[in-house]
């Protein structure tokens, strides 16, 4: 804090003038770092419940069919927009891979710098069954800053439900993500209005219970004739800065993994089969 300097006027009681200065780009609230130091844009992630993630309309897409780099908006349950993520990919995987393609998104902030990273590697066996641990999983990593790990998202094998977990930047693991068993696609959604992913943790605390990954109802023109799907999490209240950036980094597995390139009028039983 600072303090002007004070000039009395004859006559006048003394006034103090205080300045509060912004808080330096290098410090801020460790305690929502998980025990370091978050990146200034990213504490808005500790300031709110709720974020809604829209992977936006590609008009290209719509009227020529030609396959774009992913992008979403992401919101919080107001509307205002706090992020956007860029999806990086060649052509080619985009074509032949379509949602098993690996990728690269790159999150920003409002002042256009960026943020977070979200990793995939294409694996040729991942989503099966039958798949080996670390060879075929499905997985992402989640990157902020961009050169630090907040953590991880494995598909875990089950050939009913679809289920994931979330480690932390040591392999250790947070939470654990479960779906429902069945997912609608396109016209079928109309009968759920959220798909429902449920959060919860073995191994954190989390005294006013979980939080959700919920495939939002997006309106039956987007859900026919789009490619765009909206996402809400909801955070376990006390998470701190990593897991919630790591839960947007599930969400978006889990779109890539169950919605990506699924139009129209598809019914499918979800399972760990995800192309």
């Amino acid at each position: 804090m600072q303090v002007s300097p004070v000039v009395h006027q004859p006559g006048h009681a003394p006034q103090q003038t205080v300045i509060i200065t912004q808080p330096h780009a290098g410090h801020t609230t460790s305690s929502q770092w998980g025990g370091g130091v978050a990146p200034p844009s990213l504490q808005v992630l500790a300031q709110v419940p709720q974020l809604m993630i829209k992977r936006e309309i590609s008009w290209i897409k719509v009227c020529s069919g030609w396959e774009t780099n992913a992008e979403y908006q992401i919101t919080d349950a107001a509307g205002n927009i706090l992020f956007r993520a860029k999806e990086e990919s060649d052509v080619g995987s985009r074509y032949r891979l379509m949602g098993t393609r690996g990728f690269k998104f790159r999150i920003f902030d409002n002042s256009n710098a960026e943020v977070m990273r979200v990793n995939r590697h294409f694996k040729a066996c991942q989503g099966m069954c039958c798949a080996l641990k670390d060879y075929c999983e499905n997985e992402v990593s989640v990157l902020s800053p961009i050169d630090q790990v907040a953590g991880y998202v494995h598909q875990t094998n089950s050939c009913c439900v679809p289920k994931y977990k979330i480690f932390d930047s040591h392999d250790r693991e947070m939470m654990k993500v479960k779906g429902p068993c069945c997912v609608a696609f396109g016209i079928c959604g109309l009968c759920c209005n959220k798909q429902k992913f449920d959060v919860d943790s073995d191994t954190i605390s989390m005294p006013n219970g979980g939080g959700m990954i919920s495939k939002v109802w997006s309106g039956i023109i987007k859900e026919l004739l789009t490619d765009s799907v909206d996402f809400q999490i909801d955070f376990p209240p006390g998470l701190d800065v990593k897991g919630r950036a790591s839960m947007m980094g599930a969400a978006i597995l889990v779109d890539f993994n169950l919605w990506y390139n699924r139009r129209a009028w598809g019914f499918a039983f979800a399972s760990c089969v995800s192309f």
